[in-house]
């Protein structure tokens, strides 16, 4: 496993995510790919006009700072334990947007985390890293994850 893919969801989880990502990296000489992947503000003109701007410039925003983050978190890895790493933000459909990732970089292993949720709930919502697995045809390792405090 040369290539593994942290992919960051919610920013308080990433050290957990992280963390599994670098025993594995260790064990392989792999390099780490911390990704998250945030939804694209529509660049068309018919499109922006459906929306008050403001909604945009918040979703800009919030996307700079997911970054900043994701590239401060690839840093901390290069710098506390001497792995190769990159913070990439992605934004579009988050299984295409994964599937284009892992193509582009010869991913072998993709980290993700994995919280309980509601049965009902996810009878009417879309099985995401169900969709990774089928989609990519590599391992996907599902980390349970702790509440932070």
């Amino acid at each position: 496993m040369k290539n593994i893919l942290v992919a960051v969801d919610r920013p308080k989880y990433a050290n957990q995510l992280i963390t599994h990502a670098v025993q594995l990296a260790k064990f392989t000489d792999g390099k780490i790919w911390i990704i998250h992947v945030s939804a694209a503000n529509p660049t068309d003109l018919l499109s922006r006009e459906a929306g008050p701007q403001f909604i945009y410039d918040k979703r800009t925003e919030d996307n700079q700072k997911s970054a900043e983050l994701i590239k401060q978190l690839a840093l901390d890895v290069v710098t506390q334990y001497n792995i190769p790493a990159e913070g990439i933000l992605i934004e579009g459909p988050m299984v295409k947007s994964i599937k284009k990732i892992v193509k582009e970089q010869n991913i072998d292993l993709i980290v993700a985390g994995h919280k309980k949720r509601n049965l009902i709930l996810e009878l009417f919502t879309e099985n995401k890293k169900k969709d990774l697995i089928d989609e990519l045809q590599i391992p996907l390792l599902a980390i349970p994850l702790v509440e932070v405090k």
